[in-house]
């Protein structure tokens, strides 16, 4: 089976009107990086996504902790976070966590906070067994299956597995695209607000969010993005060794 990733994002009102101005819209659902102001639904009906399309093989297997209290998803003095999920993905909700802060302080980003609580857990879970389930990408997410946890924005990785050794390779995956020649200006398109501006800037060949001149760039922004200031990790409960997994960002 196959591993891929995929990226989603709603824009806020000034950026479109009605529907994703210049910013395309693939009817497969496969990937997903999204910003939410509230603004309308997109061209497809539900939210504006895109497909990231790479694929990888992955011959991962479930994985589970022995549970405890929440926390906070704070760092802690071992200069990461620590996810003490009662829902049996701790260990890979903090290799997820960890390895997008890892990525981000290579290039002097801010670290992002774990956005996690019961609810939010739960809902990232179930957003990623949904969209396993349906086999489409952010299908819950677009459709507000289960809107809690949405955020402004969600990637998705397609048959990675729920081990650490798999959402890191996908986090990792996804970092790379930045290597990409059609995103090879994606660094100068960030800033603490997203705003027209950089809306425009990730919208051009050498940014290429959505990946109308190649494959997408859209994962590595939404990772890499000082408008974010925080992530969820999620994990299907489907139980296979290519689960699926989703981040959001808010």
């Amino acid at each position: 089976m196959k591993r891929t990733t995929a990226l989603l994002v709603i824009l806020f009102t000034a950026a479109c009107s009605g529907g994703q101005s210049g910013w395309g819209d693939d009817s497969n659902g496969d990937d997903a990086s999204s910003v939410d102001d509230g603004s309308p639904s997109g061209s497809d009906g539900a939210t504006q996504g895109q497909d990231s399309g790479g694929t990888t093989k992955d011959s991962g297997g479930g994985t589970t902790d022995s549970g405890g209290t929440k926390d906070a998803g704070t760092p802690q003095d071992s200069g990461g976070i620590v996810a003490d999920s009662g829902d049996g993905f701790g260990a890979v909700r903090t290799a997820c966590i960890n390895e997008i802060n890892k990525l981000r302080q290579q290039f002097g980003h801010k670290a992002y906070s774990l956005w996690e609580t019961g609810p939010i857990d739960t809902c990232v879970d179930e957003q990623a067994t949904y969209d396993q389930n349906a086999g489409i990408a952010h299908d819950a997410w677009q459709h507000n299956k289960y809107p809690t946890c949405n955020g402004n924005a969600q990637d998705e990785c397609e048959g990675y597995g729920n081990t650490v050794q798999g959402i890191t390779q996908c986090m990792d995956d996804m970092w790379n695209e930045r290597n990409q020649p059609n995103c090879a200006s994606c660094d100068s398109c960030n800033s603490t607000q997203l705003t027209q501006q950089v809306i425009n800037c990730e919208s051009t060949k050498t940014c290429d969010f959505y990946g109308n001149y190649g494959s997408e760039c859209g994962h590595y922004l939404n990772m890499s993005a000082d408008y974010f200031a925080e992530a969820a990790c999620g994990f299907s409960t489907v139980g296979s060794k290519q689960d699926w997994a989703v981040q959001n960002f808010q």
